[in-house]
């Protein structure tokens, strides 16, 4: 089994994924792909990484992408201090086009892992850059929403850890709890609030959806790492999982658009088991962030935000 895997992404990110995958001893081949000015900073972990049994590191101006199994791409640009998701795209795109083309130019045929802020307009594009499956493109879009969702409610009825399925669905940016979809054992969370013996209601409700809403959750990349270690473990550790990760999906206009939705994440990468059942007033909230993903990679396709670059 191909377990090398290549990551781009700034530095704070892919240290930390490394400081984890270590302390785990992932069984994988983590190589970073890294400008010669950033090289020197890898290596004393590049040394550290010696002392594990599985995982091995390295880090490379010119990685062997035709060797690699999956490719993982995080924010390429520092994100903007004012949350400007439109300016962060802007300025993405021309080194996400450049890193892909130059990735699939040297042979790269494997899984793609989407881990930056606009990985719903990116997972479309790259699908088709690449041309690889659809199956093999995956963001990392709400898991980390989903996961923090279901621990809170776990602790707040004090129940098991695997007790608990709740799923956050749209994008990192726009989404939705699916409060009609969620399980605390074998009953819906709906049901809870007519339970006067838990102490679960709609202020509990309130609060947990106040949580996933923060915008600081968005632009954090120790939960972005949790959640791609996670990916990585189904991948590679035989840890399969359904979660909420973007795959690229068609809207209700039968177009391409990047959305968060329960799906099996796996060695062979992910599968859709069945199609998002939603309530009537999700499923309107649900097709409104589809159309705003779809409208943004319109005005992508239309190369509005090369224009922009062009007018400054």
């Amino acid at each position: 089994m191909n377990n090398t895997v290549i990551i781009r992404g700034l530095f704070e990110f892919v240290q930390q994924l490394i400081l984890i995958a270590m302390a785990k001893d992932l069984p994988l081949k983590l190589v970073v792909a890294t400008d010669s000015d950033e090289f020197s900073r890898y290596q004393g972990l590049v040394t550290a990484s010696l002392t594990c049994r599985q995982f091995t590191l390295a880090a490379e101006v010119k990685p062997d992408y035709s060797q690699a199994d999956c490719l993982i791409i995080g924010n390429l640009v520092p994100l903007a201090t004012d949350r400007d998701a439109e300016g962060d795209l802007r300025a993405t795109l021309p080194l996400f086009r450049t890193f892909v083309n130059a990735a699939m130019g040297a042979g790269f045929n494997g899984k793609l892992i989407l881990t930056g802020s606009n990985d719903a307009v990116l997972s479309v594009l790259a699908a088709r850059f690449s041309g690889v499956d659809h199956q093999k493109v995956l963001g990392l879009g709400t898991l980390a929403q989903s996961r923090l969702l279901e621990q809170g409610l776990r602790r707040q009825l004090n129940v098991g850890a695997n007790d608990v399925h709740a799923f956050v669905v749209g994008t990192a940016q726009a989404h939705l709890i699916s409060w009609s979809r969620s399980y605390i054992g074998p009953a819906p969370v709906m049901t809870y609030l007519a339970n006067q013996d838990t102490s679960f209601g709609m202020e509990e409700m309130t609060a947990a959806a106040e949580q996933i809403d923060a915008p600081a959750i968005v632009t954090n990349p120790t939960l972005s790492v949790l959640a791609l270690v996670q990916v990585l473990n189904a991948f590679y550790n035989q840890a399969p999982f359904i979660g909420t990760v973007t795959n690229v999906q068609e809207s209700a206009t039968h177009q391409l658009v990047g959305l968060s939705s329960p799906v099996l994440i796996s060695a062979n990468g992910i599968k859709r088991l069945a199609n998002l059942v939603l309530s009537d007033e999700e499923q309107k909230e649900y097709a409104e962030i589809a159309a705003q993903v779809r409208d943004e990679l319109d005005r992508v396709e239309a190369g509005e935000f090369e224009q922009d670059d062009d007018q400054k």
